[in-house]
């Protein structure tokens, strides 16, 4: 079976929301990275042939990031791109999309990724198409309208990322002051991570106008980590709830992009890859239960790269709450000390699409002390994708 490889894996810094990267749009963060990636893996973009990108919050504004950024960047015309959507696991669904289409023989070499701009996403006039005027203006916050219609709320309910922390938490039988706890180490994490600079070399910095100058972004806004006090205070966002600001995931802004090529077309244009996609694992189940189904997707994942869980040097998973992030560390059982080492959503934010692609560029940067990887991201939705990597 061909080799599917990675000649380069890029991200910008994280912003949280309406933080360091407010004002950028997504195709301006889309090809920040994308042209990063195509640079640091040595090649002419038109060796790519095709850019597969995902946004969870798609707009006309561009309708297809995965071609509007990548022309942006100044990348080839000739190169087609599309644009995908997994909401939360996007990132890691192109890849897997790339992988088997290399392994299909359909493409040789393409760039994969994500977006997401948090603090960009629109409002929205329901039904204005058919009626417009003072008595039929219902608008919409798209941030809020993509949780709880990530599945069928006449069958689920509304699930926004708030709810379903306050479901795991009832369900495993969490309090307040264990989330709370939880939350305050991934953040603590986190921001010694950023403060290190330890992911500075998988960073393509962002220049933004301040005023009249130019400024550089280049590290995460994770550095500011609340105490565990200050996350105790914080009121529940729920009546009866445990789930606050503080022990969910924030949301933020941000892009990753990662070169993929086939072993022989590596071979043919003398790219000296960075580490071996091994393959991937994907789960659907229950919306409600998806700690459950994030399990089954690890496991998948391990089964078709015949691997177990002991050979595997560090596991990073997406933590949408500190109560979806204790569940699944309770079913992983002795492999949780492997789990989110520097870490998690918790503490570097949310960027949606992108969330997956950052956290496959730190992973390829942690390796530097390791062999093989896992990543994975349950989604909104009832759905877990996860990618094994080894490094080369």
């Amino acid at each position: 079976m061909q080799e599917v490889l990675i000649a380069s894996a890029v991200r910008t810094p994280f912003g949280l929301y309406m933080g360091s990267l407010a004002g950028q749009r997504s195709q301006d963060l889309a090809a920040v990275s994308m042209k990063e990636a195509v640079n640091r893996a040595g090649i002419d973009s038109s060796q790519l042939d095709i850019a597969i990108y995902s946004e969870a919050k798609q707009t006309s504004l561009p309708a297809n990031i995965g071609r509007h950024g990548w022309l942006l960047a100044g990348l080839s015309e000739d190169t087609a791109g599309f644009t995908m959507n997994t909401l939360c696991a996007g990132a890691l669904q192109t890849m897997i999309s790339g992988f088997n289409k290399i392994i299909a023989g359909e493409y040789r070499g393409l760039l994969t990724g994500g977006i997401e701009t948090n603090s960009q996403a629109p409002h929205y006039i329901l039904n204005a198409r058919s009626s417009f005027g003072g008595d039929s203006l219902n608008i919409k916050d798209s941030k809020k309208e993509i949780e709880i219609n990530a599945q069928p709320v006449d069958l689920y309910g509304e699930l926004s990322a708030f709810s379903l922390a306050d479901i795991v938490a009832a369900n495993y039988g969490i309090s307040r002051k264990t989330l709370d706890e939880y939350a305050a180490l991934s953040k603590a994490k986190a921001a010694a991570a950023v403060k290190k600079e330890l992911w500075k070399e998988g960073i393509a910095p962002v220049s933004k106008k301040v005023k009249k100058a130019e400024v550089m972004v280049d590290a995460d806004d994770a550095a500011r980590a609340p105490e565990f006090a200050q996350l105790m205070e914080l009121a529940a966002v729920n009546a009866n709830g445990t789930a606050t600001t503080g022990n969910v995931a924030p949301l933020a802004d941000g892009s990753a992009s990662i070169v993929m090529f086939s072993a022989d077309r590596a071979k043919e244009l003398g790219v000296k890859p960075i580490a071996r996609m091994l393959g991937f694992g994907i789960a659907a189940g229950n919306p409600r239960l998806l700690e459950i189904t994030t399990l089954k997707s690890i496991k998948n994942a391990l089964k078709a790269t015949g691997k177990i869980l002991d050979e595997i040097d560090f596991i990073d998973f997406h933590e949408p709450s500190a109560a979806y992030a204790l569940a699944v560390l309770e079913q992983l059982e002795k492999a949780a000390e492997k789990a989110n080492a520097d870490g998690g959503s918790l503490g570097y934010g949310h960027a949606g699409a992108a969330t997956g692609g950052a956290m496959v560029v730190n992973m390829l940067q942690r390796l530097q002390s390791g062999q093989t990887g896992l990543v994975n991201v349950g989604a909104l939705g009832g759905q877990s994708l996860s990618v094994v990597v080894e490094k080369l």
